[in-house]
């Protein structure tokens, strides 16, 4: 089955057409009906064989016409206007939020305005005094922070468009333990992405390392041909594993250490991310917690 993947204007948000029989072409603007907005637009970008794994599902109502994309226009510029005078308002009450943008969508009866702040925030007095000035629905939307650069575009440690802009569908959660597994050095800070989050990118690295669940924690001793050797380092990179032995650090190859058929364990363990160690790790602590 193929599914017709579109992004929304206002979060890049990447969500699934529902209902739609026409041809459409890569870039095309067309009118859709969501819960939330009602009747928007949105980009097509093309069809995948994957669903949504975010849920995102839009009802397909027809291609833009002229008169659409001129609604859509002046909208935008609306939005824009929204947006300073929030901006304004925010700064006259004191209120301890950052506004990232605000969106109209097609229908024109509501008016998104989408922040981020440390703290929930008392905006019931803007609210009134937003609906006063534009005579329509106001929906104030906190977001997160990975969200907010999604909304405003970046760039990224590498020097181009984040990844969360181009392509990404959701967000998967990255950890130190990532950091660590990857054999890189447990320096944050350089792998931090402008969200002031890790990089996302590292998860798409994830099933690469799912080979070091299959063996024991550094520092473990192990029988190699007969012989007691300890682990000291795995690199599933470059298929080796670093063992010491009488005193002396050499490396074999990976494979010696691995079961029979381990590769399609690894197969099978692609749809988790090895999640076993970890649900295994987890319940080790809350053993401890409780016993303490």
């Amino acid at each position: 089955m193929n599914y017709i993947k579109v992004r929304s204007f206002d979060t890049n948000k990447i969500g699934v057409l529902e209902h739609c029989d026409e041809e459409l072409t890569r870039d095309e603007v067309v009118v859709i009906e969501s819960e939330e907005k009602g009747e928007d637009v949105v980009r097509v970008l093309g069809v995948s064989k994957e669903d949504s794994p975010t849920g995102i599902r839009y009802r397909f109502l027809r291609k833009a016409t002229e008169r659409d994309l001129k609604t859509f226009d002046r909208n935008e510029k609306e939005s824009k206007k929204a947006f300073n005078t929030c901006k304004e308002k925010i700064r006259e009450q004191g209120l301890d939020m950052h506004l990232l943008k605000a969106y109209i969508p097609l229908n024109s009866k509501k008016i998104f305005f989408y922040y981020t702040a440390e703290e929930r925030v008392d905006f019931r007095r803007l609210v009134r005094e937003l609906a006063k000035i534009f005579r329509k629905r106001i929906e104030m939307r906190q977001v997160g922070v990975r969200d907010a650069v999604q909304i405003l575009g970046w760039v990224g440690l590498c020097g181009d468009v984040p990844c969360c802009i181009k392509f990404m569908e959701r967000f998967d959660s990255i950890s130190l333990k990532d950091i660590e597994e990857q054999n890189l050095p447990l320096s944050p800070s350089k792998f931090t992405g402008p969200c002031g989050r890790l990089v996302c990118c590292m998860s798409f690295e994830k099933d690469n390392y799912l080979v070091k669940h299959l063996l024991p924690e550094k520092g473990s001793e192990l029988c190699l041909d007969g012989k007691t050797v300890r682990l000291l380092e795995v690199d599933p990179l470059r298929n080796v594993a670093v063992v010491e032995f009488e005193n002396k650090a050499r490396e074999i190859d990976l494979r010696e250490l691995l079961p029979k058929d381990y590769d399609r364990v690894i197969r099978n363990c692609q749809s988790c991310g090895g999640c076993c160690r970890r649900l295994a790790e987890e319940s080790a602590t809350y053993e401890i917690i409780t016993h303490n």
